[in-house]
């Protein structure tokens, strides 16, 4: 059984919050007499004929939803905006954007360096939404970060930067997406903020009761995210791998990575992430659309990992900080070509608040458009719209076995249209391409384990895993300023390890032998890590608390 180290942990995580919210106070509303800034009037653009083609590509799957136009622009610190010098030394750089009609706007930087103390915040004009703060834990070795969504056509970004840290700041903005279709008169909902409330009355929100696999969604729910990649919507999962350790892979589809239809790419390095917008008042394919806003989690930046268009699938890490408190889970997987009995589905169509659809029936393994896909024959409860592109299909074990690649689903009022989806299959990409690059395997199963399945984990720590139960292997000193020294009997030859931090992230790999038996963290900060070791001879994995002072 599975035991949360609270106590543990709770002093090393009360450091380590990263939510990127709406409660923040920019520093420039505390002070008074702050100089007016004119706003930056952005052009206008042929909405109609973006329009006229989302009548068309939004009844495609195989494509990224779209929801906002790009403009490419080129703002930095010293090139434009307003500084202004506070009495203690302190300085604010503020910029202001108007672009008429906007219902939001997010922005993506080509250069974004955070010093320690500095903070970047976004807020309307009217001060009613507010998204911040951006700070150096947001930082990235790309140096680079997409934000979410701000509401309104006038918005301000605001810099904070210590008088200590003069100069070190770096903000090059080269996309400001207007975001033409998320929110008031396009919806059914007048919310500010979200597309709450936009797809189809067929819909089961996820929240809904839809029979026996209640209790293994209310487990996977908490690892889909809703993914703002530029001007385009699309739903993702954290998935675990065979180390069980809380490595942020999230897997989607490879076409929100890679547009078919124009070939290019978007940068998941400024992608943004989504997690638990889930509504505590679900409507449940109903017209009384009786959902509505709650708390959300959102971090943003990855990385590339894998992708492959024969599955349709592309593989992430998260490199944005995810704070324990929002309680994600790591979806388990088969890569199994046994076919399941019956299958669900969750995601956020058209953007909107977390849904689930659920087929009660077999899927059919099968390809379409040269991916080796699931077919979803048709759904007994809800569907998929654009933005659930890239969502996982779940078994009836609760497992994913592949992410969304297309299909015709769409709403008919209140009942789906009897129409068919497709999901790349994960047991295609587990080899996917033979290279790290376009398969799974190397990823989610690090230990060459060759597991066919894996179930979930939920981003705690067990006892289990922080205390070596054997007496082969000996770390100290424990606490240690930095060097640690690894002792074995003669039964083990060599060990293979990986440090890592609270937040589960690898800091540290390497191999230890009987003549170089060191692993230092002298370049690391100080706290609590889990040292996990490998015995090479009898793949034997043993875990321990280190502590680094």
């Amino acid at each position: 059984m599975r035991r949360i180290l609270t106590l543990l942990f709770i002093s090393v995580f009360a450091l380590c919050e990263a939510q990127i919210s709406n409660d923040f106070t920019p520093v420039s509303w505390e002070i008074q007499n702050m100089d007016g800034v004119a706003p930056v009037v952005m052009p206008p653009f042929d909405l109609k004929t973006l329009q006229k083609e989302d009548e068309v590509n939004d009844k495609r799957k195989d494509i990224p939803y779209r929801f906002g136009y790009e403009f490419l622009v080129d703002y930095n610190l010293d090139n434009s905006g307003s500084w202004q010098t506070l009495d203690n030394g302190d300085r604010i750089w503020r910029i202001r954007f108007y672009s008429e009609g906007a219902k939001t706007m997010n922005f993506l930087f080509s250069d974004f360096y955070m010093p320690k103390g500095a903070s970047l915040c976004l807020y309307s004009n009217d001060r009613k939404d507010v998204l911040g703060a951006y700070d150096e834990k947001q930082n990235n070795p790309e140096r680079v970060l997409g934000t979410w969504l701000v509401t309104g056509e006038d918005i301000w970004l605001e810099y904070y930067e210590p008088k200590a840290q003069e100069g070190e700041g770096r903000l090059e903005l080269f996309k400001l997406v207007h975001g033409y279709r998320s929110t008031s008169d396009i919806l059914k909902s007048t919310q500010d903020t979200n597309a709450l409330n936009s797809s189809g009355d067929c819909h089961y929100d996820v929240n809904c009761s839809v029979g026996a696999i209640d209790a293994t969604k209310d487990i996977n729910k908490k690892s889909v995210a809703m993914i703002v990649a530029g001007g385009g919507l699309c739903t993702g999962a954290l998935i675990n791998n065979t180390n069980n350790n809380g490595t942020p892979y999230f897997l989607t589809a490879n076409h929100c990575y890679e547009n078919p239809i124009t070939g290019s790419t978007s940068n998941p390095s400024q992608w943004s992430f989504r997690f638990n917008w889930i509504s505590t008042t679900p409507s449940c394919a109903s017209t009384s659309n009786s959902a509505t806003n709650t708390t959300y989690h959102t971090v943003s930046g990855a990385q590339l990992k894998a992708h492959r268009a024969e599955s349709d699938f592309c593989l992430l890490q998260i490199t944005g900080p995810i704070d324990d408190e929002w309680d994600l889970v790591y979806a388990g997987w088969d890569r199994s070509t046994t076919t399941p009995s019956n299958t669900y589905s969750i995601h956020h169509p058209d953007g909107d608040i977390m849904k689930v659809s659920v087929d009660e029936d077999s899927p059919s393994s099968t390809s379409t458009g040269g991916a080796d896909v699931w077919l979803i024959n048709n759904w007994e409860k809800g569907v998929t719209e654009g933005g659930s592109s890239g969502s996982p299909l779940f078994d009836n074990n609760g497992r994913i076995r592949g992410q969304l690649y297309g299909g015709e689903s769409a709403c008919n009022g209140t009942n789906g249209n009897g129409q068919y989806d497709v999901y790349g299959r994960l047991n295609s990409s587990w080899n996917g391409g033979g290279t790290n690059s376009t398969r799974l395997r190397n990823w989610l199963d690090p230990a060459g384990t060759n597991a066919m399945t894996l179930d979930y984990y939920d981003g705690t720590l067990g006892l289990e895993d922080v205390i070596t139960p054997v007496k082969e292997i000996k770390v100290y000193p424990n606490p240690s300023n930095g060097v640690f020294s690894v002792q074995f009997t003669d039964t083990v030859s060599s060990l293979q390890y990986e440090v890592y931090n609270v937040l589960g992230q690898v800091v540290k790999a390497g191999k230890v032998t009987e003549s170089n038996n060191s692993i230092d963290l002298t370049n690391n900060s100080n706290g609590i890590y889990i040292l996990r070791m490998i015995n090479t001879d009898t793949n034997s994995a043993y875990s321990q608390k280190i502590v680094k002072r």
